[in-house]
């Protein structure tokens, strides 16, 4: 029997980004790791293409956010783990190695082998958990060292990789020393082969040593470890799913999901229970996030989709116990394309991780940070509770306190978006993605809004656009001001000429639209036209404010397949900066009519 049930009106079309799914109100996303190989400074300093599996943690008033890292591909054979920290999950400093790869003998490697298995190898990072704070208040920061010495015969997560090393995160940030947690004695590691680091209990540190033992007898927090793990049968005398994480449901129990819709429901003091499908968390190998808010309600995070090459869209439901979830919101909107080919990098938003239950959080926020493509980082900020918007009327000038709350942002490292001296300012150097503001509006057929903005700088040839866009995504209405001085309207599928505009004037833009009568009226400065929606939608749900048109950025689609991809392919022109494009909103005003 299902433990978890996921009550929605309809499911996500995955020929969309964003599944055709009404976008969750509120939702501040950044971009904290650009991979960039030409111009690696920008990045981390190496120019790695493949970073994925990012964890969360949140320690004396700053995020922290690590993440593995391989030069190409999945289980490349040498890989490392990397950490990036923020005091507000806006800006983000220059991610560091703080599990560097090490080399380890295979002579003892009681994996599967290959006839031409070379001496030794470089470890491969990999871990299903990234954080843990004891009751001493000692943060620990874990990593896994696999072994992927050909991919065709091994993989970090296998369970045959070396040992989970640990080390301490100090308030100031600053770290300890590298120790082995555990050594994976079944696969033939052993403090005596593996001289890189001591194990744990050699630790001069006993606040250190205090917090390992803690974590080692906290059953909940070492299930994470199964998948690297899963063959040692002392530890793990049960078969578990993989990526689990867990929560505490109203009813007391302890709730752990899975990959693919699994759950296990466990007593308190069980350790291991009877693991369960749940047909109506639709999903594959992506993982699946879970959690009770500071609100007090519950979330669940993951790709609602059966179709494990496309982890899109990202999406959140919501419930009040733990067990029924439902109101299905898309997390993100449209998303940058991969930039760099490599095996197994599956595109879309993925892998998505939180704060797990136990370890500090933020009030009135919840946090979850996850790759794109396997390929970037980013996190996205949920205000609490979890909304839609249903004002009939809405004032917002952003020199006001609280003007933000309840815009959505998707803000690139390239195209960053700041509320700055009173404006919302959207930049914009990205040459494969662009920066958004975007306002959720309560779904009505009939409603007028006005925008106050001023374009600071546009080049010619390109664009700032601003759309109302219908409830299932679709453009349905937009005004395109290009850097040629003029402004078209997007009207009946297209675009057509309607008027002129400066740059560097405050523009007072308004956009009025009847579903019934499949029209909308815009306005600008006075200057007034009646156009045809492009969309036969019953409602308007969002206003998006991009610094490009939809199609000046090269999305992927359901025929991008990212299984198969080599070093050799790189997005053309994807890898410098382009000439800056810049926008500033200085009010929003909204009335259902």
């Amino acid at each position: 029997m299902a433990h978890i049930r996921v009550n929605v009106s309809r499911q996500p079309d995955i020929r969309f980004l964003d599944g055709g799914l009404i976008h969750q109100k509120g939702v501040k996303s950044y971009q904290i790791l650009r991979a960039d190989r030409a111009l690696p400074d920008t990045a981390e300093g190496l120019g790695w293409t493949y970073n994925h599996a990012p964890m969360l943690a949140w320690y004396h008033g700053r995020y922290y956010v690590e993440y593995l890292s391989n030069p190409v591909n999945e289980h490349d054979q040498v890989g490392h783990t990397l950490m990036s920290s923020s005091p507000d999950g806006v800006t983000w400093t220059v991610p560091r190695v703080v599990f560097p790869a090490i080399e380890v003998p295979l002579d003892c490697y009681r994996g599967r082998r290959s006839d031409n298995m070379p001496a030794t190898t470089t470890t491969c990072a990999h871990q299903r958990m990234g954080f843990y704070c004891a009751e001493n208040g000692v943060m620990l920061v874990l990593c896994f060292y696999g072994i992927a010495y050909d991919h065709r015969f091994s993989a970090p997560c296998d369970g045959w990789g070396v040992g989970r090393a640990v080390r301490r995160l100090f308030p100031d940030g600053s770290l300890g020393d590298i120790y082995f947690l555990i050594y994976n004695e079944v696969a033939g590691y052993t403090e005596a082969n593996v001289p890189s680091f001591s194990h744990f209990e050699k630790s001069p540190d006993g606040e250190f040593v205090s917090a390992c033992r803690e974590l080692l007898n906290d059953r909940r927090a070492v299930n994470q470890m199964y998948e690297e793990q899963q063959q040692d049968r002392a530890l793990f005398p049960a078969k578990l799913g993989k990526a689990p994480c867990f929560y505490t449901a109203k009813d007391g129990r302890t709730v752990t999901l899975f990959k693919l819709g699994l759950s296990m429901v466990t007593e308190a003091g069980e350790s291991f229970g009877e693991i369960t499908a749940n047909p109506d968390i639709k999903t594959a190998t992506g993982k699946v996030w879970g959690q009770q808010a500071p609100d007090g309600n519950y979330v669940l995070i993951y790709n609602p989709t059966p179709d494990g090459q496309h982890r899109w869209p990202l999406a959140v439901v919501s419930g009040e116990d733990g067990y029924t979830f439902g109101h299905m919101r898309a997390v993100t909107g449209d998303f940058a394309p991969a930039r760099y080919g490599g095996r197994d990098k599956n595109p879309g938003p993925q892998y998505m991780r939180g704060i797990i239950e136990g370890n500090p959080r933020p009030d009135g926020v919840l946090p979850v940070v996850y790759s794109v493509n396997k390929e970037d980082i980013w996190i996205s900020l949920f205000p609490l509770p979890l909304e839609d918007e249903t004002g009939t009327e809405i004032h917002e000038n952003f020199g006001e306190s609280g003007a933000m709350r309840a815009w959505s942002v998707y803000s690139p490292l390239w195209a960053p978006v700041r509320l700055e001296d009173g404006e919302l300012r959207l930049a914009d150097t990205e040459p494969a993605d662009m920066a958004r503001a975007e306002r959720s509006l309560p779904l009505s057929g009939k409603g007028e809004v006005t925008l106050r903005l001023r374009v600071d700088a546009v080049c010619p040839g390109t664009e700032i656009c601003v759309w109302l866009r219908d409830d299932m995504g679709g453009y349905a209405a937009g005004i395109v001001f290009g850097g040629d001085g003029r402004v078209h309207a997007y009207s009946a599928g297209r675009t057509e000429y309607w008027t002129a505009y400066e740059t560097v004037k405050t523009l007072c833009l308004r956009l009025a639209y009847d579903c019934l009568n499949n029209c909308f009226e815009a306005e600008l400065d006075g200057t007034k036209k009646r156009f045809r929606l492009s969309s036969a939608r019953d409602s308007i749900s969002l206003l998006s404010v991009c610094t490009k048109g939809f199609w000046s950025v090269p999305y992927p689609t359901i025929n991008t397949v990212g299984k198969y991809g080599t070093a050799d392919q790189v997005l053309h022109g994807s890898e410098r900066p382009v000439p800056e494009r810049r926008l500033s909103l200085i009010s929003f005003d909204f009335t259902v009519l």
